[in-house]
């Protein structure tokens, strides 16, 4: 059965005779008459019971109709429903700030070649959350607890660093092995208890003994109070880099070289907008030498 015939069928059960849904669909007579009679072949049984010079719909032209009836109702659902998802091209990207501040060239560069999308960024809170209430599209962000609900992506692994004042006793040296952080005498701050884990798991693996003090706050704050020697820290090699800060002096770790994944992360079995699939679709541009 072809949509036409199902279309045509509707139509003769709306206006209750041929030549009536004739002019309403602007086709002949003998047309719609054809497409009728190859409905009713295909089913195997007549639609409608001929009385006298009119036509009356049987019992299984109503199960017909009233399918149909549904089906055509679906499928202008569906074109209204597309037809505002391709208006909707604003992509909403949950990223902390700190991330974005060192990848927002990135960005820039994406919506250049995709002017039709355009993006927005919101901090992020709860990605699971976030996603299943469809309040961003993407997160970007580095793992988190696994849900059966979310897909994950791998954009990069991003390199942690040691940052010290410029007039520290290290400040002179480029690298030093992970061990060595155990002869810091002062104190070593972290900005959050994420990086505090992942930093926990080189610690174990090093068998180091390292005391971290976590401070929620900003990277800009920590390298201020790292300026003004109240301890050193570690963190992003990339974001610290951005910050350029002249009274600072950055510290490479190796032995091994502590490092944090980043993902992408998106809902599950939920149908994949242009804007993101383009966006998938660029990651390997994306992330091109991080």
């Amino acid at each position: 059965m072809e949509f036409r015939q199902l279309e045509y069928f509707i139509q003769i059960c709306k206006s209750g005779s041929f030549t009536k849904a004739a002019e309403v669909l602007m086709v002949s007579q003998p047309t719609l008459s054809q497409q009728i009679r190859l409905l009713e072949q295909e089913y195997g049984t007549p639609l409608f019971d001929r009385v006298g010079r009119g036509i009356e719909i049987n019992e299984a032209g109503k199960i017909l109709f009233e399918k149909g009836i549904a089906v055509m109702k679906l499928i202008e659902d569906s074109r209204i429903e597309t037809s505002k998802l391709s208006q909707n091209n604003e992509m909403i990207i949950g990223i902390l700030p700190s991330d974005l501040i060192y990848l927002m060239p990135r960005f820039s560069q994406f919506h250049e070649q995709h002017l039709d999308i355009s993006i927005n960024f919101v901090d992020l809170e709860d990605i699971p959350g976030q996603l299943l209430q469809n309040t961003i599209d993407i997160g970007i962000s580095t793992d988190l607890e696994p849900n059966k609900h979310i897909d994950s992506i791998h954009l990069f692994n991003e390199e942690l660093a040691l940052v010290v004042s410029k007039d520290h006793p290290w400040a002179e040296k480029l690298v030093i092995p992970f061990r060595e952080l155990e002869k810091l005498q002062t104190v070593l701050f972290v900005k959050d208890t994420k990086l505090r884990k992942q930093l926990d798991a080189y610690i174990n693996k090093t068998g180091v003994s390292l005391y971290l003090n976590v401070e929620t706050t900003s990277t800009s704050t920590l390298l201020n109070m790292v300026r003004f020697r109240v301890g050193v820290t570690i963190d992003s090699l990339r974001l610290v880099e951005s910050y350029n800060c002249p009274y600072t002096k950055i510290i490479r770790l190796i032995d091994p070289t502590p490092t944090r994944e980043i993902k992408l992360f998106i809902r599950k079995n939920k149908l994949m907008l242009h804007k993101v699939r383009t966006f998938i679709n660029h990651i390997p541009e994306f992330t091109n030498d991080l």
